[in-house]
Order: structure tokens, then sequence, then C-alpha cells
């Protein structure tokens, strides 16, 4: 009987590459986060939680939402604090404006309709509020023809490229770019610089992405919802 493992998650990930470039982005999330005590904050996509460790002992509330329950197991056991809910990113089961800041993190570029959630993000996110949102940086989809349907599949499930330009078109006229950071260099999950802090390693990212095939892997934005959108 042939049996099947599922890929493991970001908590038993082994390459240190791989680990490192997870850190650093979850650093760079959460400063331009900046939780406070007093604030309620969602995790949309939150997989196994890796991201909501960063920031859950800091704010009143985080609350995680995945549409796996087998992620969602995973983030109980490792974020204790944090409430979690499994629901579909197109249908936030919350009322209006209960959030102060919101995450949505590698999630929109598997999307088949991603505007629909950034919408959703609008509905739910307060007046004043912070949403940062995440994305592959201008990497081309490949495919790989599937042996059995014979139909050509995306690898990593991706669906669109993201640029600057792409994600703006996603936003509603209420939401408003405050920072863009383009991330994701050899120096960002490279080993060697683990031991450098966050305001000494990501002057040096920013200087290797200059270099030649050194492209950016990802853009984190910050966005701020202003008003009501008409």
């Amino acid at each position: 009987m042939t049996k099947f493992r599922a890929p493991p998650n970001i908590w038993e990930v082994q390459n240190p590459i791989h680990l490192q470039g997870e850190r650093r982005r979850a650093e760079i999330t959460a400063s331009l986060l900046r939780p406070k005590s007093d604030d309620r904050i969602l995790d949309i996509g939150c997989g196994e939680g890796y991201q909501m460790s960063y920031i859950v002992e800091q704010c009143t509330q985080v609350i995680g939402l995945d549409l796996s329950v087998e992620r969602l197991k995973q983030a109980k056991n490792r974020v204790r604090n944090a409430d979690l809910v499994c629901a579909s990113s197109e249908r936030l089961p919350f009322r209006p404006q209960i959030f102060d800041k919101i995450m949505c993190l590698e999630l929109l570029e598997h999307l088949n309709e991603p505007h629909k959630t950034i919408l959703e993000t609008e509905s739910v996110l307060k007046v004043q509020g912070t949403l940062v949102v995440s994305v592959p940086y201008k990497q081309d989809i490949v495919a790989t023809q599937c042996i059995h349907c014979g139909k050509l599949t995306p690898l990593w499930g991706h669906l669109h490229i993201f640029d600057e330009r792409k994600l703006d078109s996603l936003l509603p006229s209420n939401f408003v770019t405050v920072k863009r950071i383009h991330t994701g260099t050899m120096v960002m999950a490279y080993p060697l610089f683990a031991i450098l802090p966050t305001k000494v390693w990501k002057p040096l990212d920013d200087l290797f992405k200059w270099l030649p095939y050194n492209k950016p892997s990802w853009l984190i934005t910050k966005i701020l919802k202003r008003g009501s959108n008409r």
C-alpha cells in the first residue's frame, strides 16, 4: 500500500536557509505591524502560526484564520494564546471594523480571486487600521504537467505574479500604501548572517538586492485604511 506523507510545516523544517528566511520575514512583518497591548490582530492564512508567535504576547488578542484544520492544529500546539478559526478568507466570520491590524502573508498568490480577500479585510479593519501584506516578488509561475490528468499545474500553487502595480490594483479606494519593503536576498536567508540584528542585516539586504541575479524574493507592504470605501 502506498503511503503519502504531507510536507513538513514550518516548525519542522530543517533547512537552515529556509528557516532563516522565515525568521527574517517574520521580524520585518512585526516591525511594520507594531503591535500594541490593546490591539486586536487578525492573521489571515495563518498556517501553523509561525508569524503569530512573534506578536501574540504583545497585544490583547490574536486570531489566526486558515482553511486547513491540520495546520490550525499545529498552530494550537505552538501558539497557545492565540484564538483560531477555520474559515475562508473570502468570507470572514467577523463583525465590521473589529480589528486594529491584519496580516495577510503569502496567501494572495494562491487565490483565484485575491481581490475578494482584500475587500473582506476592508470590512473588518478599523478606520486608521493597518494591513500588512506579503507576496512573492516578480516570481515566475512555473507549471508542471500532471502525469495523471495531463493538465498543467503551477508549482507551489502560485497563480499570480505580483509586483507593486499588481498589488495596488487590488486595493479599495480608502486603502493607502505607506511603506514597501523588498527583501529576500542571500543576506536575509544565509545562516552566516543569522547573528546580525535586524537593524544591521536589513541595510545589507537592501544593498545586495542591486547585485545581478540577486533580486528580492518578497514584497512586504504596509497599508493604512482611511475612512470608508466609496
